[in-house]
């Protein structure tokens, strides 16, 4: 077995959360919770604090509610409970979940003095909310979302995860890549998967698609495999373990090829040795508590992406004011640090995060690597 190091990275993090680090044992499963549709609320404005500076919240709680969007308001609600003291406003809209009632969330949040806009929720809502970073706008939304200038993404899927495996290979000098996907895999999705690795450092010497984890389509593409150094297995695999027995009975993916999967890999010894990217989650077991006595239930992912939202918006308005609430400040390249790792904005957007490197082994995941602490 051989282990890799981690290229060090200088640390330059804007701690954002006065939060004691208490280490989760857990990974990715901890926050996990279904999402379901939930009580409606009633439309119109909410607030939390009484600061001098407001930071406005749009939900789409006031129509066919969802609990994902519950969970980003009440993690943002905990956030200015916690964080905000006396120097925040954290102005809440519930709005009708569709581009009017956004609108009119986002034009109320304005008139009322909003720095920032957190939400919304659904990448066909961003038309509804102002362009030029005037205020900003942090969204409940992924890369691949169409964005406006001075919107930013602040959610991670499976193409950010693939990318940040690879971007782990490339750094140990695996930069000859392989992406093995399904045929009928989104196009967009491949073609940000495949930028992503390349802005990395790494290149993509052969894309496979595979359509029935045959033997007979898989020894076709034999040759493809002879020169990888990494596999990466793309999101949309119907059955990611059974493609991975396909290639390794095809007899020429190369034993030193490092395998790359997505967080939803099923762990199992026809697995053993794949490497994955998942989310590091710093101070888990302290907020999850905090939040299950506030609200009654377990805390998930989507709240704990609430949480640090708001909690970039409060650490910001608190360290530099309302001046500081600004588009220049969110794309630092120091980035910042939250419940789920550090992450940081590019110029277009995009949000990038630090994860932790884990190893299938037996039917576990293993840390392999941990999350460097920032950027």
């Amino acid at each position: 077995m051989f282990l890799l190091a981690r290229l060090t990275r200088p640390l330059a993090v804007c701690a954002m959360l006065a939060l004691a680090a208490c280490q989760s044992s857990g990974v990715e499963d901890t926050l996990n919770v279904e999402d379901s549709k939930v009580a409606s609320s009633a439309a119109g404005l909410e607030t939390v604090g009484s600061g001098p500076v407001t930071i406005g919240m749009v939900t789409g709680l006031a129509g066919a509610a969802r609990a994902s969007e519950r969970d980003y308001r009440d993690g943002a609600k905990l956030a200015a409970q916690q964080l905000g003291g006396d120097a925040v406003t954290l102005a809440i809209y519930n709005a009708q979940a569709n581009a009017s009632g956004t609108k009119t969330a986002v034009d109320a949040l304005v008139e009322r003095g909003a720095k920032i806009i957190i939400g919304p929720a659904q990448a066909g809502l961003l038309n509804a909310v102002p362009s030029g970073g005037n205020p900003p706008v942090v969204a409940f939304v992924t890369n691949g979302a169409q964005r406006k200038n001075g919107v930013f993404a602040f959610l991670s899927d499976a193409v950010d995860s693939s990318i940040e495996a690879a971007a782990y290979a490339i750094g140990a000098g695996r930069k000859k890549i392989v992406i093995v996907h399904a045929a009928d895999a989104d196009q967009a999705s491949l073609a940000r998967l495949r930028s992503g690795i390349s802005a990395k450092g790494g290149t993509v010497i052969a894309d496979i698609p595979v359509s029935a984890n045959s033997t007979g389509e898989l020894a076709s593409r034999a040759a493809q495999l002879q020169g990888a150094q990494a596999i990466v297995l793309a999101p949309g695999l119907r059955s990611p373990a059974a493609t991975l027995a396909g290639l390794r009975a095809t007899g020429a993916l190369p034993a030193s090829a490092l395998i790359l999967a997505t967080p939803d890999f099923p762990p199992g010894p026809a697995g053993a040795g794949v490497l994955m990217c998942r989310v590091d989650q710093l101070a888990v077991g302290e907020i999850t508590e905090r939040f299950r006595t506030e609200f009654g239930r377990a805390m998930s992912r989507d709240a704990a992406y609430g949480f640090d939202a708001a909690a970039l918006a409060i650490g910001i308005a608190r360290a530099r004011g309302a001046a500081g609430l600004t588009s220049g400040t969110l794309t630092s390249r120091s980035g910042f640090r939250g419940v789920l790792g550090s992450f940081r904005f590019s110029s277009s957007g995009a949000v990038e995060r630090n994860c932790s490197i884990y190893r299938v082994e037996g039917n576990a995941f293993k840390m392999h690597d941990p999350a460097p602490n920032g950027f």
